[in-house]
């Protein structure tokens, strides 16, 4: 489990600069940990280069791909013993659910399935890819908003699923729970709140009881961790104390994110802070090339481990979305992932385009005899 989290750790603070960075001087939401169930999914499958690029990037610890899917199983098992039948109030509500979505004629390597049931609970679901890909959007939309109380009614958007669709890996997860120290509803009134570039608005600003929670000084930061109802979840707010959040942003790595979670110590605090909701999908292809998952997305991917009929399959894209609404009485927050697989759009391998003059040699390739010799400058020269 604790390697497990070290690559969740990893895969987080990676993506979230991702993101960060194409969304600079906006609200940023995003769920990793979704996002690296989906990936894992799809490693299951693949094989030479597209595997190391994917186990790099998804920080799989050795030895490789069999210690992420038990330690991502054994993590995910964790969370759902103990906030899988919360309600919500008095526990937190925490589930995660995993799909394959196969076309109809897709045969699936016996491997491949075992390792997507065994370890991420995800069994396949024909749907006819090819022949009705808006009723297969529309199922799998459905499969995900049922999955996230309705926070995610559209992961995939118009267009995203089409005939030459061959497989596609999707992921859920789900989180509401009540503070541990509520928000006096009655208490919250208007405040100012100062941006980077120094313009203020006002804001409804949370007034909470004064209460022991985590705290923790930093260099050029100060954070809090706000318990949740229950045991075991918080919500860690980190704000700089000193020149601007990207600052603090830089720093962000696995490594900081553990050090973040361990170092809290309890301390009697006061608590003021605004409510917010906000929601951003995203198309996560061009990130996950940037870290370094390029053979996947293109014609030289390697995932002959995923299916008997079709060897030649490549990752078309990797579509995310993650809603969060912060308010006096707790927080809820969706997100769900998919891996949308498809043939290749080019053929596998070097081309060659014959467009200058050229040699010809007609030989026999067994005994190495050549038979014709030729060249062509013009080929419309017949004589």
């Amino acid at each position: 489990m604790q390697a497990a989290a070290s690559a969740v750790c990893g895969f987080t603070a990676d993506l979230y600069h991702t993101l960060a960075s194409t969304h600079a001087g906006g609200n940023v939401v995003c769920a990793p940990y979704s996002v690296q169930l989906a990936l894992a999914m799809a490693r299951a499958g693949a094989g030479s280069t597209t595997a190391d690029e994917m186990d790099a990037v998804l920080h799989a610890p050795h030895p490789r791909p069999g210690t992420l899917d038990s330690g991502l199983n054994t993590v995910d098992q964790s969370l759902a013993g103990r906030f899988q039948d919360g309600d919500g109030v008095r526990q937190p509500r925490v589930t995660t659910a995993n799909a394959v979505w196969t076309r109809l004629d897709l045969v699936l390597r016996s491997g491949f399935q075992d390792t997507l049931a065994g370890y991420y609970g995800a069994v396949p679901h024909p749907v006819d890819f090819r022949g009705a890909p808006e009723a297969a959007r529309q199922e799998i939309n459905t499969w995900v908003s049922d999955r996230t109380n309705a926070k995610i009614p559209e992961l995939l958007a118009s267009g995203t699923v089409s005939a030459d669709t061959s497989l596609m890996l999707t992921n859920t997860a789900y989180l509401k729970a009540a503070w541990y120290y509520p928000f006096n509803a009655r208490a919250t009134a208007e405040e100012p709140f100062t941006r980077d570039d120094g313009t203020v608005v006002q804001v409804p600003m949370m007034r909470g009881p004064f209460d022991p929670m985590g705290h923790l000084l930093g260099d050029g930061w100060r954070a809090v961790d706000v318990p949740l109802a229950g045991n075991g979840l918080a919500m860690a707010i980190v704000m700089p104390t000193r020149d601007d959040l990207a600052t603090v942003e830089a720093h962000v790595d696995g490594a900081w994110l553990s050090a973040l979670f361990a170092g809290f110590r309890y301390t009697d605090i006061q608590l003021r802070m605004p409510r917010w909701t906000f929601r951003l999908p995203a198309q996560l292809g061009a990130a996950l090339s940037g870290l370094g998952m390029t053979t996947a997305f293109s014609p030289y991917a390697d995932f002959t481990g995923m299916s008997t009929t079709d060897p030649d399959l490549c990752i078309d894209d990797v579509v995310h979305e993650t809603f969060i609404g912060v308010d006096e009485k707790g927080v809820e927050a969706a997100a769900a992932s998919a891996v949308i697989i498809r043939p290749p759009s080019i053929p596998v391998g070097p081309q060659f385009f014959v467009n200058r003059p050229f040699l010809y040699i007609i030989h026999d390739q067994v005994t190495g005899v050549p038979l014709f010799l030729g060249r062509v400058h013009d080929p419309l020269v017949t004589a």
